[in-house]
């Protein structure tokens, strides 16, 4: 699948702790079934920080195998050293993947010029597309507009961009400048369908991994001009994306949501702990029905 060629939802896998090939299959086609037609793996829902490069390989491979065929496969390969994202993208295009994406590089903070020279590495070591990733929350530092712009600009082959900060203004400024040359994904679960009406064709999402007929009834319902019932698929996602944020600790809760609906990944990638049996009747209580997904 040609990346530029995509559009619509791509959501942000959780990683199978059971079963790993055998779960990312069943991930691929409970996301298929449901309209999503892209998977995004090893990032904050995928708890790629959490891992090892040869685990991370283990991973991004099984997602490749398994679902590289049938739909779009992006493996984040970003961590804090350069030597694991530079690994892990030679290892990423060998094997086939459609995208590798990098957040910024955590812990530190990096000025303009850093970071063209980060994803300039990246670039002359993949033989596949490059997304620049921008996640302020997680990388902990924000990009301004200007400083992604200029890096996109810089940086050659000309990369795509997965926006991540939730910031509409800083959205359209992208989208008006690179919206017509440029792979651009939007990110943030609570403006899904706002992204869409602004004119956005890709958007990645932790919970379209959960409730997949969701977002793309969101990305259907902009396209065929329907914007009331995209709104109301909005706020239901906005529930799901409230009741996992508020139970439990970084995608513990996620991963018994979609126990719930029937596929079981397994525990959370330790440290992180499972939930408790009080918090998965709280959990419970919170999400939609699925009277009203529909």
């Amino acid at each position: 699948m040609e990346l530029n060629n995509f559009k619509g939802v791509i959501a942000a896998v959780l990683t199978p702790t059971i079963n790993l090939r055998e779960k990312m299959a069943e991930t691929a086609d409970f996301l298929l079934k449901r309209g999503v037609e892209g998977m995004f793996v090893l990032g904050t829902m995928g708890e790629g920080a959490k891992l090892g490069r040869e685990k991370r390989a283990e991973v991004a491979e099984a997602a490749v195998e398994t679902a590289g065929s049938k739909m779009l496969v992006i493996v984040h390969v970003g961590a804090s050293d350069l030597d694991t994202v530079l690994w892990l993208t030679r290892h990423a295009s060998r094997i086939g993947a459609h995208a590798v994406s990098a957040v910024a590089p955590f812990y530190y903070r990096y000025d303009t010029e850093s970071l063209i020279k980060f994803y300039q590495k990246i670039s002359d070591e993949s033989s596949v597309p490059v997304l620049v990733y921008n996640n302020p929350g997680r990388q902990g530092y924000p990009i301004p507009a200007e400083s992604l712009a200029k890096i996109l600009e810089t940086v050659y082959p000309p990369p795509g961009l997965k926006e991540s900060s939730g910031d509409t203004d800083l959205l359209l400024q992208l989208f008006q400048k690179f919206g017509k040359e440029r792979f651009l994904a939007a990110g943030g679960d609570h403006i899904m369908a706002y992204s869409f009406i602004m004119g956005y064709r890709r958007h990645v999402s932790a919970i379209a991994s959960l409730y997949p007929e969701i977002a793309s009834g969101m990305y259907r319902n902009v396209l065929n001009g329907n914007i009331e019932e995209a709104l109301r698929l909005q706020q239901i996602f906005n529930k799901v994306r409230d009741a996992v944020k508020k139970v439990g600790p970084d995608t513990a809760a996620p991963r018994y949501v979609l126990k719930l609906r029937g596929l079981d990944v397994g525990e959370p990638i330790p440290p992180t702990r499972p939930l408790s049996p009080q918090e998965t009747e709280t959990l419970a209580k919170l999400l939609p029905t699925e009277q009203q997904i529909t």
